[in-house]
C-alpha cells in the first residue's frame, strides 16, 4: 500500500495538490464547552468568550499525546481556593435562576488565589517544539508567535492567574449567558467529586490574541493551523537529516535519502482513528537478530513518508467522502472499515469512486430510498464513467487504485484488500451490473405506511451491501439474527462485482448461487406469504429492513442470473420460474378457499400459519417432482372447490383456476422433462417465479386476436 500511495503523492504534487495537512503532534481538541481567553501584547487576559462544542471541535491543539496541550489547555484545578469552592452547593447551584447564581458568585472571596493551580503554562516541551515559530516571520503564524513570547512558563502564572480571575469577577457581574456562567463557576471553584474527595474544575480552556486586527489570522484559525503544520514537518526533516548523519537508500526511489527515523506519522483517518503508516514491536525476534528492531526494519526517506501521509490526508478529506473514501462493511467484524479509491492519474478527479465500489446503493432515511432507488445505481454509474471519459482518451490503461483498511485493535489496522483495476474494464464493468440489475420479474414488495400503501422499489446492490446481506441469517418467519462473520470474503466479493475479466467472475458464480438461495430462501418465502395473506408488510422498521433486504436478495438472483446468460425474457417461460409461480396461485387458492368456506367469507378472520403452496416452496425449489406430488394430493380439495363454486363470491376462485391452466401450459410448453432435483441455478428462478406477479392473457371485446398482459387481481 505505502508504494501505491508514494506514487498518488507523487501525482498529487504534479498537479500541484499535495500540501502538508497533518502533522503527529497537532490534532482537534475534541467536542466539549470551552472558554476562549484573549491575552493581550503582555500576556495579560483581556477579554473571554464561551465556545460551543461544536465550534471546539474545529480547533486545533499542540501535544504530546495528552500531555503538554497547547494552546489549548484542560485546567484540572480550581482558580480559588478550596473554602471559596464549599461557599456553592453544586445542586442548589444547578436549581438557581440566572440572577441567582451571579448573586452566589458575588460573595466569592476573588483574592484567595489557589496557588496550587499551575496548569495554565507553556510547557518546556511545547516552547522546544515551537521553537521554528518563534524563528519564523511568516505573517500566517505572526498571532501564534506573539502567542508563544508572552504565554506564561512555569513559576510565572501568579499575575497572570490574578488578572484572569478579576476578568472572571467582571464578566460575572454583566453575564446574561446560563451557559457562559457555568463555566466560569467551573473554572473559578469547580464541583465536587466524591470519588476524590476534591473540587475539581476539568474545564477546557484555549487562548488566542486579543487583537486580532493587528495579524493577519487568529491563533485558532485553520490558516495559523496548515502554516504551522508546514513549518514543524519541514523542520522535521531537517532536524533528522542533521541528526542521522548519514542518509538511507529509499525503498521507493532507491536514492540516498534522510530517512524517517524512529517514528512514523499517525494521520487521524475517518472511521480508524490515528494510524501509523508503519509500525513493528520493538522486540521482534526475526528482526532483532539482523539489528532491525522496530522501524529499522523499513527506513525510508522523511520527506517521502511525510509526502505519503499528506497524500493520505488528501484522499480522507471530509470533502472527498464518496470519491475517494466511504464506509465499508467488514465481513468479520461489526464495525466498518475504511474504503480508498482513487486514480492516480488524475487523483482531483469528481467520479464517485468510493461510493460506486463500497455503497452505492445506500440511503439516509426510507423516504429517499422510496424515492430514488430504482435510479440511484444508474444515475451513479453515468456520473463515474462520464468523469473517467477525459482520463481514459489521455491514457487507455489507467488504473483505479482500491485500498480497504481494518482496525484489529486500537494499536493496529492493516489492509484487508486492495486492488487495481484498468479504467476501461471498470467502466465495463458498471455497465454490465447495472444491467444485470434489470433482470428482474415484475415484482412488488408492499409496505403499509400509515393509511398508504408503498410499493418498494428494486434495489442494486453493492459490494458493501452484498456482505450485509451475507452477515444475517434468517428464520423461517423471516426474522433476521446478525452474524459476526459474512459468509462471503470481500475477495469473493469484488471478483464478482469487479473481475478483471468475464471468465474470472464466471468461476464465483455457482458458489454465490448457492449461497444467496440457502440464505434468502426463508426471507424470501416469509416476504411472499405476506404479500399474498396480509396484501402488504407493517408498518415497521423491522418490516421496512426485511422489505429493503428482499429487495436486494431478489436483484442479487437476477444479477447472478444475468451474468450466466440468463435473462428475464427466457427463464420466465421456463419450468423452474412458472413451478414458483404454480406454488403462488396455490398459495391464493388456499387463502381463498380458507376466506370463503373457513371464515364464511370474512377476510379479515385469521388464516392458516402456513398456505400449502409456501409449505412446499422448500422441497419444490431443491426436489420439484417430490414437492408437485405432495403439493397434488394437497391441492384436490380446493380444487375440487373452486371447480364446484358457484354465485357472485366464486368469481376470484375461477380466475386462480384459469391461471393455474395457463402456468401449467408454460411448464408443459418449456420441452425438458422435469429433473428429480433442481441446480441452484434453477431455485433462484423457483424462489423469483414465486414472488412474482402472476401474469394473464384476457382476450377485449373487439381485439380478439390479440393479448393483453395484466397483473393479479388484488383482494385487499
Amino acid at each position: 500500500m505505502i508504494n501505491e500511495l508514494y506514487k498518488l503523492s507523487q501525482s498529487l504534487e504534479h498537479y500541484g495538490l499535495l500540501k502538508s495537512t497533518t502533522h503527529p503532534d497537532i490534532n482537534k481538541v475534541g467536542k466539549t464547552d470551552c472558554l476562549c481567553i484573549e491575552l493581550d501584547k503582555n500576556g495579560m487576559p483581556r477579554g473571554i468568550r464561551l465556545l460551543q462544542k461544536a465550534q471546539t471541535a474545529e480547533l486545533w491543539k499542540h501535544s504530546k499525546g495528552c500531555h503538554n496541550s497547547f494552546p489549548a489547555i484542560r485546567v484540572k484545578k480550581p482558580l480559588l481556593l478550596p473554602k471559596e469552592s464549599q461557599k456553592a452547593d453544586d445542586s442548589a447551584w444547578k436549581k438557581a435562576k440566572l440572577s441567582e447564581q451571579i448573586s452566589m458568585l458575588s460573595h466569592l472571596d476573588y483574592s484567595a488565589l489557589n496557588t496550587s493551580c499551575n496548569d495554565i503554562k507553556i510547557s518546556e516541551w511545547t516552547e522546544k517544539q515551537l521553537n521554528p515559530v518563534l524563528l519564523s516571520n511568516q505573517p500566517a503564524l505572526a498571532a501564534l508567535k506573539q502567542l508563544i513570547t508572552v504565554f506564561p512558563r512555569e513559576g510565572q502564572q501568579t499575575a497572570f492567574l490574578q488578572h484572569l480571575i478579576q476578568l472572571l469577577h467582571k464578566e460575572i457581574l454583566r453575564c446574561e449567558q446560563g451557559e457562559l456562567l457555568d463555566i466560569i463557576k467551573k473554572l473559578l471553584i469547580g464541583a465536587y467529586d466524591s470519588k476524590t474527595g476534591k473540587f475539581v474544575a476539568d474545564c477546557m480552556t484555549y487562548y488566542d490574541m486579543y487583537a486580532v486586527g493587528e495579524y493577519n489570522n487568529s491563533v485558532d484559525s485553520p490558516e495559523t493551523r496548515n502554516a504551522l503544520i508546514e513549518l514543524l514537518n519541514n523542520a522535521s526533516v531537517l532536524e533528522i537529516s542533521e541528526k542521522r548523519g548519514k542518509s538511507v537508500i529509499s525503498p521507493f526511489t532507491g536514492e540516498e535519502a534522510a530517512g524517517i527515523g524512529s517514528k512514523y506519522p499517525n494521520p487521524n483517518m475517518p472511521l480508524l482513528g490515528l494510524t501509523y503508516l508503519y509500525s513493528k514491536k520493538s522486540d521482534t525476534p526475526c528482526l532483532t537478530r539482523y539489528t532491525m528492531a522496530g522501524t529499522d526494519a523499513f527506513q525510508a526517506g522523511a520527506r517521502e513518508i511525510y509526502d505519503i501521509n499528506d497524500a493520505v490526508a488528501f484522499l480522507t478529506k471530509y470533502s472527498k467522502k464518496n470519491k475517494t473514501w466511504c464506509p465499508m462493511s467488514d465481513s468479520n467484524r461489526e464495525k466498518p472499515n475504511l474504503l480508498m479509491a482513487y486514480l492516480p492519474d488524475e487523483p482531483q478527479n469528481n467520479a464517485q469512486l468510493a461510493k460506486v465500489l463500497g455503497e452505492p446503493s445506500d440511503f439516509d432515511n426510507f423516504e429517499e430510498y422510496r424515492e430514488n432507488a430504482e435510479s440511484s445505481y444508474e444515475a451513479l454509474c453515468k456520473q463515474v464513467i462520464g468523469s473517467l471519459k477525459d482520463v481514459m482518451r489521455k491514457n487507455p490503461n489507467t488504473k483505479i487504485n482500491l485500498i480497504i483498511l481494518e482496525t484489529l485493535d486500537p494499536g493496529r489496522k492493516q489492509i484487508v484488500y486492495e486492488n487495481a483495476f484498468i479504467a476501461k474494464q471498470f467502466c465495463e464493468n458498471l455497465i454490465t451490473w447495472n444491467n444485470a440489475s434489470r433482470n428482474t420479474p415484475c415484482i412488488k414488495i408492499r409496505i403499509r405506511r400509515g393509511k398508504e400503501i408503498v410499493n418498494m422499489k428494486p434495489i442494486c446492490p453493492g459490494p458493501s451491501e452484498i456482505c450485509q446481506l451475507f452477515k444475517i441469517n434468517y428464520t423461517r418467519s423471516g426474522a433476521g439474527k446478525p452474524i459476526k462473520q459474512s459468509d462471503v470474503s470481500l475477495h469473493e466479493i469484488y471478483r464478482l462485482y469487479m473481475p478483471n475479466s468475464q471468465e474470472n467472475r464466471k468461476q464465483t458464480l455457482n458458489r454465490f448461487f448457492q449461497l444467496t438461495v440457502q440464505k434468502s430462501l426463508w426471507l424470501l418465502s416469509n416476504t411472499a406469504y405476506q404479500m399474498i395473506t396480509d396484501y402488504a408488510l407493517p408498518s415497521t422498521k423491522q418490516s421496512q429492513t426485511q422489505a429493503k433486504q428482499a429487495e436486494m436478495f431478489v436483484s442479487l438472483l437476477s444479477i447472478l442470473l444475468y451474468l450466466s446468460d440468463i435473462r428475464k425474457e427466457n427463464y420466465m417461460l421456463d419450468a423452474p420460474f412458472n413451478i414458483g409461480q404454480f406454488l403462488k396461485l396455490a398459495d391464493m387458492l388456499h387463502k381463498e378457499y380458507c376466506v370463503q368456506v373457513r371464515n364464511s367469507g370474512k377476510r379479515q378472520a385469521s388464516l392458516p400459519a402456513q398456505l400449502m403452496g409456501n409449505e412446499m416452496l422448500s422441497i419444490a425449489a431443491e426436489n420439484p417432482v417430490e414437492g408437485l406430488n405432495r403439493l397434488r394430493d394437497r391441492m384436490r380439495i380446493y380444487l375440487a372447490w373452486a371447480q364446484s363454486a358457484t354465485g357472485e363470491n366464486a368469481g376470484y376462485a375461477k380466475w386462480i383456476l384459469a391461471r393455474f391452466e395457463e402456468v401449467s401450459r408454460k411448464i408443459s410448453d418449456a420441452g425438458n422433462e422435469i429433473p428429480e432435483r433442481f441446480t441452484p441455478v434453477q431455485q433462484a428462478q423457483v424462489l423469483l417465479g414465486y414472488l412474482a406477479d402472476i401474469p394473464y392473457e384476457k382476450k377485449k371485446q373487439g381485439f380478439s386476436d390479440k393479448s393483453n398482459l395484466k397483473e393479479e387481481n388484488s383482494d385487499e
